[in-house]
C-alpha cells in the first residue's frame, strides 16, 4: 500500500512537472518601459517592470532578468550585478490572473541612446528539480541628451550679428504672413488697404505683414578626435554647446540647422559596433527639429571612427559649386554660421577657406583649462574660446 502511495506521488509529481513545463509561460508577459522618452545627462528617470499572468496556473517563483548599459545605474542596488552590463534580477510570486508592476529609479550621468532589447523569464518545478527559462523580446529605449551648458556668450554674439537682420525686416514683407492692422499713410500701396476695417473705423486702415527674412543659424559641429592623446571631455563639451544652442535658439523662434560628423551604432544589440556618418539638417524651427538634433547628438559614440571634418566641409562646398550657387542654408542673408571645433591646429585654414565671403561667422573653440590658446582668425570670423576642465 505504501509503495502504491509513493508510486502515485511520483506519477503525480512527474505529471505536474510535465504540465508545468508545457504551460508555465503561456499567457505570461513581461513589459519593461522607461517612463520618459528622454532626459538630460545628470538627471534621473523611472522605469517600470510589469509582469502579467493571464491564466489560472500560479507561478510560485518567477525570476525576471534583464541588463542595461553601465552608463545607467539603479538607485536601488539590490539584486544587481555589474560586469560588462548592469544586470538586474527580480523575483516575483504570481497568482493566477495577476499583474504586478514594479518601479525602478535610474541615474543617467552620461549622454547616449540606451536600449533594453531582451529579458529572460526563469521558473522552477516543484522541489526545484528542474529549471525552465524563456527569452522575451522587449523594446525599451531612452535618450539621454547632452548636459546643458552655459552659452550666454555665444547667444550675445549671435544677437549682435542678428542686429542688421532686425533692421532689414522692415524692408521685406511676406504678403502671405499677416501681422496686424494699422492706419493708412501716404507711402502705403492701395492693395494693402483693409476695406472692411476702414468701413468699421471710418478711417483708412491697412494690413501689415511679417518679414520674409527669418533668423537662421547653421551649426557645423566637429566631433573628430583622431589624435593619439584623446580629449573626450572636449568632444562632450562640443556636443553640449551645439545641443544647448539649438534648444535656446529654437525657443526664441529662430530656425536652426546642423551638419555633424558622428559615429552611430549600426547594431542596437552590440553597442561596440559603429560606423562614421555625416548628418545634415537644414535650418528649421519647432520642437520636431529640436528632437531630431538632440537625438542625433545623443547617438554619437565616443571613441568610434568619424569622417574628417575637412571632408565634411569639402562635401558641402562641392554641393554649392555643383549647384552653381550656395545651398539654401548658406545663401540666405540672415543666416549665422557657427563652427564648433576643438581641432584648431588641423582645421583653422579649412574653416577660414570655407567661411570666406561669409559675413556672419562664429567659431567656438573648446580647449583644455590652463592650456594656451593663441589662435587668431581672419576678420570675418568671431572667435569664442571655451575653457573646459580636464576630466
Amino acid at each position: 500500500m505504501i509503495s502504491l502511495f509513493i508510486l502515485g506521488l511520483l506519477l503525480l509529481l512527474v505529471s505536474w512537472n510535465l504540465y508545468y513545463a508545457r504551460y508555465w509561460n503561456r499567457n505570461l508577459t513581461v513589459t519593461i518601459n522607461f517612463m520618459q522618452d528622454y532626459v538630460y545627462a545628470g538627471e534621473q528617470t523611472q522605469m517600470t517592470e510589469q509582469i502579467e499572468n493571464r491564466k489560472k496556473l500560479m507561478l510560485p517563483i518567477l525570476e525576471v532578468t534583464f541588463h542595461v548599459d553601465k552608463n545607467l545605474s539603479f538607485l536601488d542596488c539590490d539584486n544587481t550585478n555589474v560586469s560588462d552590463y548592469v544586470y538586474k534580477r527580480d523575483i516575483f510570486a504570481l497568482l493566477g490572473y495577476q499583474r504586478i508592476t514594479r518601479r525602478l529609479m535610474l541615474k543617467c550621468p552620461k549622454r547616449g541612446c540606451y536600449r533594453i532589447n531582451e529579458s529572460w523569464l526563469t521558473t522552477f518545478s516543484l522541489l526545484h528539480g528542474r529549471q525552465f527559462s524563456v527569452e522575451c523580446p522587449t523594446n525599451a529605449k531612452l535618450y539621454v541628451y547632452a548636459a546643458r551648458t552655459n552659452i550666454s556668450d555665444i547667444i550675445v554674439a549671435c544677437e549682435r550679428l542678428m542686429g542688421s537682420i532686425q533692421c532689414a525686416k522692415r524692408l521685406y514683407e511676406d504678403p502671405f504672413a499677416f501681422s496686424s492692422i494699422r492706419e493708412y499713410t501716404v507711402t502705403d500701396p492701395m492693395n494693402t488697404i483693409n476695406w472692411k476695417a476702414s468701413a468699421r473705423t471710418g478711417e483708412l486702415m491697412v494690413n501689415t505683414f511679417e518679414s520674409t527674412l527669418t533668423e537662421k543659424v547653421m551649426i557645423y559641429l566637429d566631433l573628430e578626435d583622431s589624435a593619439i592623446l584623446k580629449y573626450e571631455y572636449l568632444v562632450e563639451e562640443s556636443i553640449s554647446i551645439a545641443s544647448s544652442l539649438s534648444q535656446k535658439l529654437i525657443a526664441r523662434g529662430m530656425e536652426v540647422g546642423i551638419c555633424v560628423n558622428i559615429s552611430i551604432q549600426t547594431n542596437p544589440s552590440n553597442p561596440h559596433i559603429s560606423e562614421p556618418k555625416t548628418v545634415l539638417f537644414e535650418p528649421a524651427g519647432g520642437k520636431k527639429q529640436l528632437n531630431h538634433i538632440e537625438q542625433t547628438l545623443a547617438k554619437h559614440k565616443i571613441g568610434g571612427s568619424v569622417a574628417p571634418f575637412s571632408s565634411v566641409l569639402a562635401e558641402q562646398d562641392t554641393i554649392r559649386q555643383q549647384s552653381g550657387k550656395q545651398s539654401s542654408y548658406d545663401s540666405l542673408e540672415d543666416t549665422v554660421q557657427i563652427f564648433i571645433s576643438k581641432n584648431a591646429d588641423q582645421y583653422q585654414s579649412v574653416i577660414e577657406q570655407f567661411a570666406a565671403g561669409m559675413q556672419r561667422v562664429i567659431w567656438v573653440l573648446p580647449y583644455t583649462k590652463n592650456d594656451t590658446c593663441n589662435v587668431r582668425t581672419s576678420d570675418n570670423i568671431h572667435l569664442i574660446r571655451r575653457e573646459v576642465e580636464r576630466s
